[in-house]
């Protein structure tokens, strides 16, 4: 017989007691949420930047537009060219080439775009000495290109 004991005799049960309220917040879900961002953040960021990374000169009169989706051109210290994250060579090399594979490069990217940009980001390390920057110019200006936007960060004055 079901229930182990006398026949018909219904047993008592206990009553159910229910945990006691607390008022304290569980974290954990929290805690997972902001770790994942967090690695989010970390894996997104370096994708964020556009071009070599090389120190710009500061400016006082800086532009507080942020640059849109044109081709960038960098000068590092070492005199190597880049179009965007691409090593192109060294200054010299590319004066022997006449800037050739600088212009195919940018020529490339300008033909691929639907809304041809007219503006170029030429960014150069504060320390190279403009002398080693204007051919780079120069070679940017003779694709047709009249809007060349020199890189620059802001000087904060304290």
């Amino acid at each position: 017989m079901a229930g182990g004991g006398k026949k018909g005799r219904i047993r008592p049960h206990k009553p159910v007691s229910l945990p006691d309220v607390r008022s304290e917040m569980n974290v954990t879900p929290l805690v997972d949420v902001c770790l994942v961002l967090l690695i989010i953040f970390m894996v997104v960021t370096p994708m964020l930047a556009r071009g070599k990374d090389v120190p710009l000169p500061k400016t006082k009169n800086h532009e507080s537009e942020r640059d849109g989706a044109q081709p960038i051109v960098v000068v590092d210290k070492d005199g190597f060219v880049y179009y965007d994250k691409e090593r192109l060579g060294t200054l010299e090399q590319l004066e022997n080439e006449s800037y050739s594979s600088l212009h195919d490069r940018i020529d490339t990217a300008f033909r691929s775009d639907v809304d041809m940009p007219q503006r170029v980001l030429v960014k150069a390390d504060k320390d190279l000495p403009y002398k080693d920057v204007y051919p780079v110019i120069m070679a940017v200006h003779d694709l047709g290109l009249t809007e060349i936007d020199l890189g620059s960060n802001e000087l904060k004055e304290n």
